[in-house]
């Protein structure tokens, strides 16, 4: 409780010391990616970015499930003997 109130008050000072013309404009920048990214449209935060993140999500779960195919297999040719 100590650390918020600590915190919360330096932060009013601050605010009070530069006023509100003195924001940098990355600040709204930064504001309008957040807003993006935290819109409740259902979709995962890793999917919110553009075409290139679902491309690069689909590429990783087809990879993932290949190696993961590619254990089964070595794990069935390992435990299975050969007949001869």
């Amino acid at each position: 409780a100590v650390v918020r109130s600590f915190s919360t008050a330096t932060t009013r000072r601050a605010t009070a010391a530069t006023g509100k013309d003195q924001i940098e404009k990355g600040y709204f920048e930064i504001r309008k990616v957040q807003e993006h990214f935290q819109k409740k449209d259902g979709k995962p935060v890793f999917l919110k970015g553009s075409a290139v993140d679902s491309v690069l999500y689909r590429i990783t779960m087809a990879l993932a499930l290949v190696g993961i195919g590619g254990m089964g297999k070595l794990f069935w040719e390992l435990s299975v003997p050969k007949k001869e």
